[in-house]
């Protein structure tokens, strides 16, 4: 079992190097995937109203909330046709239940990396029966882009996931 020290070790590592390696995008050649990572401050205006907005993750501690945002850059001169991004949960974290979300992609999961479908259509095997899979077997997102990314276009999929 990891210790606490070591997860925020690990936790740090990983926000601190963008968890850009693991990205995939499918029809790679000139289309760019980027992962950052960022949590929620609350701010408050002049008029004394308060909003939330993203802010760079530094150091996080065990309980808190990531958002995971995964952008694809098409610097191609071509379309990028059946576009499909696959990006793991990190490692030492729970994917928040219907958190994923990407405009014009269908969302699938996987807690393989091979077989993606709804997360209620996952299942998996313990004690020789099968079940439900449950959020924190949850290891891949994945978004299918529905149309072409045009030249010089960018679609980005999003996430939120806590550290264990």
């Amino acid at each position: 079992m990891i210790n606490r020290t070591l997860k925020l070790f690990v936790a740090a590592a990983l926000l601190a190097c963008g968890f850009t390696t693991q990205a995939l995008a499918e029809s790679q050649g000139c289309v760019a995937v980027k992962t950052t990572a960022e949590i929620e401050k609350e701010v408050v205006n002049d008029k004394g109203e308060k909003s939330k907005v993203l802010v760079p993750a530094g150091k996080v501690i065990p309980g808190t909330e990531v958002v995971w945002t995964v952008t694809a850059a098409n610097s191609c001169k071509q379309a990028s046709e059946h576009l499909t991004i696959n990006n793991p949960v990190p490692e030492h974290m729970t994917l928040v239940p219907n958190s994923a979300f990407g405009p014009g992609s269908d969302v699938t999961y996987s807690v393989d990396g091979k077989t993606f479908a709804a997360a209620d259509k996952l299942t998996v095997q313990e004690n020789g029966a099968t079940r439900p899979a449950r959020a924190e077997e949850l290891k891949f997102v994945r978004w299918e882009l529905r149309n072409s990314l045009q030249p010089g276009a960018s679609a980005f999929g999003r996430f939120r996931a806590v550290l264990n």
